[in-house]
């Protein structure tokens, strides 16, 4: 899969570390995540807001164990929007430097569409505490929504930057 982008702090305005240094800590801890532009049958995509940090996110979240790339983003569209889904292509991968956390986050992104009947979506409990609602609407409103708007915490900060990355790739 291609790297679409490499975020480090500085490009969010966070730091003014550059690329080439690295805060070093006791651990380094590498997660790796998906991430999906959602199509319905009306060619609109799913859009999460989380009310807790204010942001917007593109559907998708951590692999787990064992599990495929393919099997998570299908695991976290039911969770989060209530949808079965069919993936049908790669967007590419963004990669984000998060030195506060010192995480540093693999997040493939894919292209996929609802294939059948919605149903009520069954967040985590984290996920409703956190106040996420879902929209849908299209590519261009969703790319507009996102640069329109500022994240409040960190993570929205690096969230919100690497899916509109995803969108903007799409989008060309």
């Amino acid at each position: 899969m291609e790297i679409l982008r490499e975020i480090y702090e500085r490009d969010l305005g966070i730091s003014d570390r550059d690329a080439g240094s690295r805060r070093h800590g006791k651990q380094v801890w590498f997660r790796r995540a998906v991430r999906g532009v959602i199509f319905d049958s009306k060619y609109r995509m799913a859009l999460l807001h989380i009310d807790d940090g204010n942001y917007y996110k593109l559907p998708g979240g951590g692999i787990e164990g064992e599990e495929s790339m393919e099997a998570a983003l299908a695991r976290e569209a039911m969770e989060e929007i209530g949808a079965p889904i069919s993936i049908h292509s790669e967007i590419g991968l963004v990669v984000e430097y998060r030195d506060e956390h010192e995480l540093v986050q693999f997040s493939y992104g894919y292209v996929a569409e609802v294939t059948g009947e919605m149903t009520p979506a069954q967040p985590t409990n984290e996920e409703l505490a956190s106040g996420l609602k879902v929209s849908w609407m299209t590519l261009r409103e969703a790319i507009a929504t996102m640069e329109r708007h500022s994240p409040e915490t960190y993570v929205g900060k690096f969230i919100q930057e690497r899916d509109i990355s995803f969108l903007k790739t799409l989008h060309q």
